[in-house]
Parts: C-alpha cells; sequence; structure tokens
C-alpha cells in the first residue's frame, strides 16, 4: 500500500516512527505500507525523519495526482483541509484523519463522499487519542440502539481540573504549568472554553443516533471561569469536578451537552492528569468503560495505524452514517446545578434549592430544573461558573 501523509507535526513524525520502527514486523504480516510522500508547508524546514529518504513536497497536486491509496492527514488548519479532503475523495483515495475540528463541521458531507465515491473515511484518532471508541461504536450501530454516552474528552481541561483538585492551585497557575509542559496550547481556548469536547461528542453522538447534530446546537460551557472556592466547595460535599461531555436520547429527543460536573462517580472522578474516559449505555449492554490517553504523538498515531491497517486489510467499516434519524436536541432533562455568582437575577433567585455566601460570591444548588431553564435564568450574568451535579452516572 502507498499512502501519503498531509502534515510531519508531532502526530505525522509518529506515524513515521511507527512505520519505520516496526516496517519488519508489519511485513511479517504481510502488511507492506510505503510512505510515498509527505506534504508539508515549509520545504526549507530541516526535520528529522527515521525514513533518511523520505520524499517532502510542498505542492498538494502532487499528491492528488500521484497513484498513492490512502491519505493520512494530520493537519490542524480547517478549510484547506477540507477542501483537499474533497478532493482526494473524489480522486479515489482513502482518508484517514485526526482533525476533530474539520471531522465535526464536515461530518454530513464526507460521510457522503466517502459513499459516492467508495472510499474509506476513517477517523478514529479525531477522538479521545488512542482510545478505541469510534471503532466499537460503528460495530455497535448495526444490531444494537444506544442511548447515552458521557466522556470526559479533552485531557488539557482534565489536566488542569485534576491539579487544581489535588494540590489546590489556582486555575491561571496549572494552566501556565500545563502550557510549558505542552499539555495546552499558546492559545487554550478550544480546550479550556469546551469547544474540543464539543467537536468530540457531536462526532460519537451523531454516529450512536444516526442524526444530525449541528455545533451550535450542544450547550457549551468550559472551565476558564472555575475558582478555588468552587473546588472547596464540591469537596465538603463529596464530589469531584471535572468537564464531561454529555449526550442522551430519551423521548424521541437529544439532550447534549458540555459542561463541568459535580460527580461521585469514580470511573471519572478518579480520572487524572491527561487522561480521557468514555463510558456507553446500550441495547444488549448495561454499559461498557473505556479510557486511557487522549493526546499524544505515538498515542494518537497509534489510533491512526490501526485505521490504517483495517483499511489495508479490507476490513474497515464502509461508511455507514447518513443522517437518517431525525431527532430534536434539546436540554429538557431534569437535574440539580450548582451556580457561583456575584450577582443573583430575580430569575435565578426563584431556582435556588441551597445557598452559601463567601466574601462577593453566592455559592449555590439549585432545584431540579432543566439546562435549558438554566440557561435562560443566567443568560444576563457574566461573572459565573456552573456545573451539572451528578449523583449517580
Amino acid at each position: 500500500m502507498k499512502i501519503a501523509i498531509m502534515g510531519f507535526g508531532t502526530v505525522g513524525t509518529g506515524v513515521e516512527e511507527i512505520l519505520f520502527k516496526k516496517r519488519d514486523a508489519l511485513l511479517k504480516n504481510n502488511f507492506d505500507i510505503e510512505i510515498e510522500k509527505v506534504l508539508i508547508k515549509n520545504k526549507n524546514k530541516e526535520r528529522f525523519p527515521h525514513n533518511k529518504d523520505l520524499v517532502f513536497t510542498d505542492d498538494f497536486d502532487e499528491i492528488l495526482n500521484s497513484d498513492v491509496d490512502t491519505v493520512i492527514d494530520v493537519t490542524s488548519n480547517l478549510e484547506e483541509t477540507h477542501d483537499r479532503i474533497v478532493k482526494l475523495m473524489k480522486s479515489g483515495k482513502n482518508i484517514v484523519t485526526a482533525n476533530k475540528a474539520m471531522v465535526s463541521k464536515y461530518f454530513e458531507e464526507l460521510n457522503e463522499l466517502a459513499r459516492e465515491n467508495e472510499v474509506y473515511f476513517s477517523y478514529e484518532a479525531s477522538v479521545a487519542g488512542a482510545i478505541p471508541i469510534i471503532h466499537p461504536i460503528m460495530e455497535e450501530a448495526f444490531f444494537s440502539d444506544m442511548n447515552k454516552i458521557y466522556g470526559i474528552l479533552n485531557g488539557t481541561s482534565n489536566y488542569i481540573l485534576s491539579k487544581m483538585e489535588l494540590e489546590g492551585s489556582s486555575y491561571d497557575d496549572v494552566l501556565k504549568e500545563a502550557q510549558e509542559l505542552g499539555y495546552a496550547e499558546a492559545d487554550p481556548s478550544a480546550d479550556v472554553l469546551g469547544f474540543d469536547a464539543m467537536r468530540k461528542i457531536r462526532i460519537l453522538s451523531s454516529l450512536i443516533y444516526k442524526a444530525k447534530i449541528e455545533e451550535d446546537e450542544i450547550f457549551t460551557f468550559g472551565i476558564s471561569n472555575i475558582k478555588k472556592s468552587d473546588f472547596d466547595f464540591a469537596k465538603d460535599k463529596g464530589y469531584a469536578i471535572r468537564l464531561l461531555a454529555k449526550s442522551k436520547l430519551s423521548d424521541g429527543k437529544i439532550n447534549i451537552s458540555v459542561i463541568p460536573t459535580f460527580l461521585k462517580d469514580n470511573f471519572f472522578a478518579k480520572t487524572f492528569d491527561g487522561i480521557n474516559a468514555i463510558k456507553v449505555w446500550g441495547e444488549n449492554f448495561s454499559s461498557y468503560e473505556l479510557k486511557g490517553p487522549g493526546a499524544g504523538k505515538l498515542e494518537t498515531a497509534d489510533a491512526i495505524m490501526r485505521d490504517l491497517l483495517r483499511i489495508l486489510a479490507k476490513r474497515e467499516i464502509k461508511t455507514f452514517y447518513d443522517a437518517s434519524n431525525s431527532y430534536k436536541v434539546t436540554n429538557n432533562l431534569k437535574n440539580k446545578f450548582y451556580i457561583r455568582t456575584s450577582k443573583i437575577s430575580s430569575q435565578l433567585k426563584n431556582l435556588v434549592e441551597e445557598e452559601k455566601c463567601i466574601g462577593d460570591d453566592h455559592h449555590i444548588i439549585t432545584k431540579e430544573i432543566s439546562l435549558d431553564e438554566l440557561r435562560n435564568s443566567i443568560k444576563d450574568l457574566d461573572d459565573i461558573f456552573i456545573a451539572e451535579i451528578e449523583e449517580e452516572i
């Protein structure tokens, strides 16, 4: 099999490293994979591949017009990568991608293109790094209806939250440490504001429910406003705080959100550092749990390799997702919420079940309400942190 790689950053170098170091083992099992070319932006930049004969190009047409079977996309660009992948699919090339933003935004279109052009569209690496979650869900979808999925899907936010919990550090201090260690980007917005997790729960939920879910339909609230006092309040009541991506199909409606969560469930509460954790509920099983590294050079490259071998062995699952189900997206299920705010609106005051004032901040536990009701009551408040309270998961 001849392949090309688009991008040669952290994950791209990881793929090349695995293919180089494991070439003999792969050949022994009839997996003959040759990297034809690697597409990069700057040909003058010095690079250090394991294979010193690796060919680099900055001309996309050299990839498009080549005879490679499969193109691995490990870029972070959104629109340019989307345009290129559309052209590659139309030219009959299989796609393996780790670009979750691109997969999420164009999920329906890319699945349709894969079907029309009879190519594989594989994206295991776009969700939860090394954890095998996409393919188990795809397999289950043929014979088992799934109705709920919860997950810690962003390693950066989990690193920050677990560090704050265990060490009592401030958000700013832990974020700075995470950036210095490479856990967080210089601009951590996608991680700490919840957008990265939102894209991943959109991909997973679309597959599970065979339905179209728009990104802007997913309620998303991140951790950038969290304070040490929130952890103190939670700890006093026996809770940990984690950023959970949640999705549940109930009465023909999809409840879906990304929101900090007070929880006691050990599977999530005992998930620390950059680890991801996912729990899925289905018709033929009560639930199954998966946990592992959600990012990293070799970890993400590992997921790409699994996709690649499935394609080469002709055992990859052909694209079947077609958004055939029509469900309304809402958040009407009732639960209690924690709110910390310096101001209380008249709307919010009517929802209070328990309140504790510390300095200028009101720490509130609400009555059982829906997320939609909560959203309406806090829409005019700026200095606020919210978390859903999950007694059992």
